[in-house]
């Protein structure tokens, strides 16, 4: 008999110990939410939170705290981490309240949460990630508030989740492409935010889905056109630099616009080859478009060009006022030449000018280079050149 008796006796102590822990953390809520307690009056910590004396509480069939809907109370409070102390919660309904601050993390302890109404309400702040492990949850609710940061990547692992909707907040960053692996998602709301980057491609893949509105961001790119088959469910005005065919109030996508590497990709469809590690703030040497890069070779070969033609016309007066100057100094010489000359016998003077052609190749013949010569050694202008004045030397 008592043993019998013996796992009564458990049962009872553990739903006690349980109920005991629920009241506690209900106290600690209503402390945070109504810090004034001019709106939970009736939550005390000598009251049955199941006996139905507690405003916006609801129990299930086990006793336990399943439900709380305080929406429109006027609170102007906090909501509590020890809001995770209500394991059993089912549905949590904060909306068109006051409350401020951020969302706790803890609220991701509760695994049971279908239900998570935290809209038209000051809150601000990031959205937890940690939401993404709750694995029951299929509304969630969060806009109409403060919140900034960017959507985790984790929302795309609520399997249930059926309506997401992250409206009117100052949310930035990129669609994530894994919200298009939820195969329960039927409504999803982000307009009225900061959100850039192109529209996932997968997110058209979601099966159910039948409202996408991403109206008032500063989205780009072409949109998928499989997201034609929402009709007058895709909402997506105001945003100016989207692009596409088949919507009625796109304009018609340029080559650009469907390959821009400063256009930030949308994080989270990975490939089955790798994965690819996006880090939020980088700098990166973007590879140039097609008319900056023709524009840079342009210039390129316009300055090589304009090089060589100055080297050219400056070699050129070089060699020009070098010859000019060589052919002055050996006038001079010739001069010296027939001076000396009147002073020698006729008879010598003869076979000097039959052995020489001239005073002025005598003279240079004897350092072993002839200036009449034919340049053999020369290059083709240079030999031109010579040629040119040879007779004038001559003379």
């Amino acid at each position: 008999m008592g043993f019998k008796f013996f796992p009564f006796s458990l049962l009872v102590l553990f739903t006690w110990a349980n109920a005991d822990t629920e009241l506690r953390a209900l106290m600690d809520m209503k402390a945070a939410l109504d810090p004034e307690e001019r709106y939970l009056s009736s939550w005390t910590i000598n009251g049955d939170p199941c006996d139905g004396s507690f405003e916006g509480i609801a129990c299930n069939e086990k006793g336990q705290v399943a439900n709380i809907s305080l929406q429109g109370k006027g609170l102007n409070g906090k909501v509590s981490p020890a809001i995770a102390g209500l394991k059993h919660l089912t549905g949590l309904y904060l909306h068109y309240n006051s409350l401020y601050g951020q969302i706790p993390r803890e609220i991701a302890n509760l695994t049971e949460l279908s239900d998570l109404y935290l809209n038209v309400n000051n809150l601000s702040g990031d959205i937890p990630p940690e939401i993404g492990y709750m694995g029951s949850l299929q509304v969630l609710q969060l806009c109409y508030n403060q919140l900034t940061g960017s959507i985790p990547t984790q929302l795309g692992s609520l399997r249930k989740l059926s309506v997401l909707a992250l409206q009117s907040n100052q949310l930035t960053g990129a669609i994530p492409a894994n919200l298009g692996d939820l195969g329960m998602l039927m409504r999803l709301d982000l307009s009225f935010n900061h959100l850039f980057g192109s529209i996932p491609r997968k997110l058209a893949d979601a099966p159910l889905l039948e409202v996408l509105d991403i109206r008032n961001n500063t989205l780009s790119g072409s949109v998928p056109p499989a997201l034609k088959r929402l009709n007058e469910g895709f909402l997506y005005e105001n945003n100016l630099e989207l692009c596409g065919v088949g919507f009625s109030a796109l304009k018609t996508c340029s080559a650009s616009s469907n390959i821009n590497p400063s256009r930030p990709e949308p994080y989270g469809a990975a490939t089955t080859h790798s994965t690819r590690n996006i880090p939020e703030t980088a700098n990166v040497n973007l590879p140039c478009n097609q008319t900056q890069c023709s524009s840079s070779s342009k210039s390129h070969q316009a300055s090589v060009v304009a090089g060589i033609i100055v080297v050219v016309v400056a070699l050129s007066a070089i060699g020009i006022l070098a010859f000019t100057q060589y052919r002055r100094r050996k006038q001079k010489l010739g001069s010296s030449f027939n001076a000396a000359d009147s002073r020698l016998s006729t008879d010598q003077a003869k076979g000097v000018y039959r052995k020489n052609g001239s005073p002025l190749i005598s003279l240079e013949y004897g350092n072993g280079w002839d200036p009449l010569a034919d340049g053999r050694n020369l290059n083709v202008f240079a030999q031109e050149v010579f040629q040119s004045f040879r007779f004038n030397l001559e003379e």
